[in-house]
């Protein structure tokens, strides 16, 4: 790798920040294996990346390289952005999504739930083969250099023999979640439903009986893996009865079997992979009852990171980005990775500090939900405390992103903005694409509320200029998943929070000139930061402050001025000059003598 990054970018201007990061991995590529990159917005990760890529694919023109996402939103970018660099330097890329992404021409209802997904058989004779868009895509990919799929498209799908030797992954802290790959939830009514055996049934109702008032149980891995075994053995039966009806009439194709054939599938798929090393990926069984519908499930989760990395991306080269790496070290260890043969690049943001601040109010407490008592006292001290901050938006006409907790202090926060007669857009759980979409395309509301957009969301300039964070974003204690994770890991949840708030700050910094400020009202804050300074990425350590509301208040202020100076000297500057219609020479002997004064006059 020795190209200049200025010869491979396909913008006129190199950023400061992809100069260096790019000349770094350049000067590192032979001694390190993985290269850990904390690039904030507005950076170029995106572009910085490309040039990488397109660097190493000059010299190793016959690797493949994979571009793995968490989210598909990511795919359609990182897609729109590589086509360019593929054209510019004549290399090819492709990207797969899943099932659900393609029109399957045979059933006319969507390829997730197309016979080919589920019987192979029915997939060699399907007459539709050479005009199916999942296939299409999937040739694509195999003959592709540079390939991009999420998470999930990449546990499913065979790439066939061309592994890739080297592998990027984007939103990288997302990686600490990837245990979430290999979860199964078993429901009874998926029992009853599909497997109809009574044997089966009966556990789970000897486990429930075990339940009692308690919200969870953890069951042994033995009695977890005879029960898991069991399942799969049935529902391999009844898989092949459903596949060989196909099989004798693939033209009468009935919806409600392939449904059923596909949930079947899936779960086989899903216990294959959990029952084959379960002591090596740590594999651990819970049985709880939901805190909300109140129906109990099964839960079979594995918790070893580095057992479920290293079997789902092993590779020799591996490039990790993200905005909020935090302890780079620390994510290293955690994916099996030797953290002396890493490298690890932090990044300043290329946005003025004093346009995007992040405050900690002096007056915060450290807010507490854990007894009725302490949720009851904490709601009282945030309503006093973001009172102002909602009149405020009120009264300068400004939209702010209110980041909360849970639903219920969404709910608090909702009705504390409609009483200063704020337009609130909010949401139920699992409705916030719709809500985000009404707040920022269709610009409805004057605040929006959400639990759950802590990341992914970009709300420029006028979209939003305050993002309040009531209460800390700690995950649920009394969960067993977050109990077993904070065991296993003891700088998990202090790590996942800091995360959280470094992503929440910058929803509302998108550009140069944009500006914004966030205001924390817990005081958790303040061990929290102190505690664990490696989770802190350089580019928000150098933003916070803690002021009192006043003070805030006043900065606030101090920036709207400066936006309204900074719009009126614009609009000056763009005002026509008088005679512009006039050549140059022209116009500059009648401004020299005078009679323009008296023209204008």
């Amino acid at each position: 790798m020795n190209t200049s990054i200025s010869n491979l970018i396909i913008h006129p201007t190199v950023r400061p920040q992809q100069q260096r990061t790019f000349d770094s991995i350049q000067q590192k590529w032979s001694q390190y294996n993985s290269f850990f990159c904390s690039l904030p917005t507005g950076s170029g990760k995106t572009d910085l990346a490309a040039c990488i890529l397109t660097d190493y694919l000059h010299t190793n023109s016959m690797d493949k390289i994979d571009i793995l996402v968490p989210y598909r939103m990511h795919q359609d970018f990182w897609y729109q952005i590589l086509r360019k660099y593929a054209r510019k330097h004549g290399f090819s890329v492709a990207l797969l999504k899943g099932r659900s992404s393609y029109y399957c021409p045979i059933i006319r209802s969507g390829a997730n739930i197309s016979p080919c997904a589920f019987d192979p058989n029915y997939a060699q004779t399907c007459r539709s083969k050479q005009r199916c868009p999942l296939l299409k895509a999937r040739r694509r990919i195999r003959r592709s250099q540079v390939r991009i799929l999420n998470w999930w498209v990449f546990k499913y799908v065979d790439l066939g023999e061309d592994k890739a030797i080297f592998r990027i992954f984007d939103e990288a802290h997302n990686l600490l979640n990837l245990e979430s790959l290999l979860r199964v939830e078993i429901h009874p009514n998926f029992l009853q439903n599909l497997i109809k055996n009574q044997n089966i049934l009966e556990e789970f109702i000897i486990w429930e009986n075990q339940l009692e008032n308690k919200q969870f149980i953890e069951i042994v891995m033995k009695e977890g893996l005879n029960f898991l075994r069991k399942l799969q053995g049935i529902l391999t039966e009844r898989e092949k009865d459903i596949a060989s009806v196909l099989n004798e009439n693939p033209k009468n194709i009935n919806l409600e079997t392939l449904r059923e054939l596909r949930k079947i599938t899936e779960m086989i798929s899903a216990l294959s992979e959990l029952i084959k090393n379960p002591e090596s990926s740590d594999l651990t069984f819970f049985f709880q009852r939901d805190r909300f519908t109140k129906q109990v499930q099964l839960i079979v989760q594995p918790f070893d990171l580095a057992f479920i990395f290293s079997k789902l991306f092993r590779g020799s080269k591996n490039l990790f980005l993200s905005a909020t790496i935090g302890d780079g070290e620390y994510l290293a260890q955690l994916l099996g990775l030797n953290p002396q043969y890493c490298h690890y690049i932090h990044e300043t943001s290329s946005f003025d500090k004093k346009n995007h601040p992040f405050v900690l109010l002096k007056e915060a407490e450290r807010i507490s939900t854990a007894t009725r008592e302490k949720k009851q006292y904490s709601f009282g001290v945030i309503e006093d405390q973001s009172q102002q901050f909602l009149e405020l938006l009120k009264q300068r006409r400004l939209r702010g992103l209110i980041l909360t907790s849970s639903f219920e202090l969404a709910n608090l926060m909702g009705q504390l903005a409609k009483e200063n007669k704020l337009q609130v857009i909010t949401h139920t759980a699992g409705k916030s694409d719709a809500a985000i979409k009404s707040f920022i395309v269709n610009r409805k509301g004057d605040v929006l509320i959400t639990p759950s957009a802590w990341e992914g969301i970009s709300l420029d300039d006028d979209l939003a200029r305050l993002c309040l964070i009531p209460k800390l974003p700690f995950p649920m204690l009394k969960d067993p998943i977050i109990q077993k994770k904070a065991k296993k890991y003891p700088q998990f949840l202090e790590n996942d929070v800091l995360i959280s708030i470094q992503q929440a700050h910058g929803r509302i910094q998108r550009n140069d000139s944009d500006w914004g400020i966030s205001i924390c009202f817990d005081g958790n804050f303040r061990w929290l930061s102190k505690k664990r300074t490696k989770s802190l990425e350089p580019w928000f350590s150098n933003r916070i402050h803690e002021l009192s509301i006043s003070n805030t208040k006043v900065m606030i202020f101090q920036l709207i001025d400066a936006l309204t100076s900074q719009k009126s000297s614009k609009t000056m500057k763009k005002e026509t000059p008088a005679f512009s219609r006039m050549k140059s020479t022209d116009r500059e002997w009648l401004e020299s003598s005078g009679l323009a004064d008296l023209l204008k006059k």
